[in-house]
């Protein structure tokens, strides 16, 4: 887990979304606002309570005592507002890679504020934090760590709640919105989910920094060379950037020739690690090694590496050379495990196994991907 604290943003914008149906409805509350007063009742010994002046509904909840390695546990509350809400969920559960977690309506009473205060405890550092406004005006602002913003009326912006945060509301109106906190899939489908029977292992620390980042620079340096790499031509064509050199399939290892030295130290270091967790009483041999540099709204689907025309593929293994991008996880859908991949590390993984790389939402990722065969025909290095 990363502490939200250490990273670089304030507030991330994703987009606006139509609020129409959740203004009426919210404008229809009345005493359900009253129905928990939790939040605005809590005391603190050295400080008033920052949302003292706001009321709450819970569309959905769970419990802010959740520590690392829990079970995830959310609970509906309120099944024709989750309706309503939704679309709007299910695009953050997929921007996020994850599921809701808390889904609730806030409402700041006119003319009043939210002190400023730090959210801690695992649950609020883990959570990734969505604010859409429902009912505000120009009048209202976010303050998080002394940037402020005023947010408008269905835009949907990422708080980074671990940082000093506020909010004003100057005007006579109430200002309600909708917060949704999405719980990252790699928090609660881990290594730890799997069953005795998978064959899956993460190595970290498996490539040294000096030979990721001599990989990092080759690739910045060529992926635009078509002798060198392969750019993707749908995904080019979606605005995408997407640029792989594909070893042997589409390019040569002699069109590699200043990077065979680090391709063959990592074909016997992967090869070594398959022969220690499968335990395999054969043979196996490099087939295949790639590199890979995708940019943002990059994925690939669900899909099995030894697929038709691949069949001879049988140990998979991904070596991640950085982590400086939001989204791309590798996603396993028969084995309860999704991976927020860790820089420096590898991953082992039977070829047959059903997987995918989730939608890098920013940034740019950057992999070696490899792959093992039994059949020496096939061998490649």
């Amino acid at each position: 887990m990363i502490d939200k604290a250490k990273k670089d943003y304030n507030f991330i914008y994703f987009k606006n979304f139509d609020i129409d149906l959740l203004k009426s409805k919210c404008i229809s509350l009345t005493e359900e606002w009253l129905l928990d007063q939790s939040r605005q009742n809590m005391q603190y010994p050295d400080r008033r309570n920052p949302h003292l002046y706001t009321n709450t509904y819970k569309i959905q909840d769970h419990s802010l005592e959740w520590q690392n390695g829990e079970q995830f546990k959310p609970f509906l509350k309120d099944k024709e507002l989750y309706k309503i809400v939704s679309p709007i969920v299910v695009e953050l559960e997929r921007r996020a890679c994850g599921k809701a977690a808390r889904i609730l309506l806030i409402k700041l009473d006119a003319n009043k504020n939210v002190t400023e205060h730090t959210d801690s405890g695992d649950y609020l550092n883990t959570v990734r934090r969505f604010h859409i406004p429902v009912i505000t005006n120009d009048d209202v602002y976010y303050t998080v760590n002394k940037e402020k913003i005023n947010m408008k009326e269905g835009e949907c912006w990422e708080i980074n709640n671990r940082k000093p945060h506020s909010v004003d509301n100057y005007s006579n109106k109430d200002r309600i919105h909708l917060l949704i906190d999405i719980m990252p899939e790699c928090e609660f489908r881990t290594i730890k989910n799997l069953p005795d029977t998978s064959k899956i292992k993460l190595i970290e620390n498996f490539i040294s920094e000096e030979d990721a980042k001599t990989f990092i620079d080759y690739i910045n340096l060529n992926y635009l060379d078509s002798s060198k790499f392969e750019v993707g031509v749908k995904a080019l064509q979606d605005g995408n950037m997407r640029s792989q050199a594909n070893i042997p399939e589409k390019h040569s290892l002699d069109n590699h020739k200043e990077m065979n030295e680090l391709m063959h130290k990592y074909s016997a270091k992967f090869l070594e690690e398959c022969h220690i967790f499968f335990q395999d009483n054969f043979e196996i041999y490099t087939t295949a090694i790639w590199m890979t540099r995708f940019e943002k709204n990059t994925q690939l689907p669900a899909h099995v590496d030894n697929h038709e025309e691949a069949e001879h593929l049988f140990r998979s293994g991904v070596i991640y050379l950085n982590e400086e991008y939001d989204g791309g996880y590798l996603k396993f859908f028969d084995h309860n495990f999704t991976y927020k991949p860790k820089r420096l590390s590898l991953v082992l993984f039977d070829s047959t196994y059903l997987h995918q790389i989730t939608n890098i939402v920013s940034g740019v990722r950057m992999t070696v991907p490899i792959w093992a065969t039994k059949d020496k025909n096939k061998c490649l290095l």
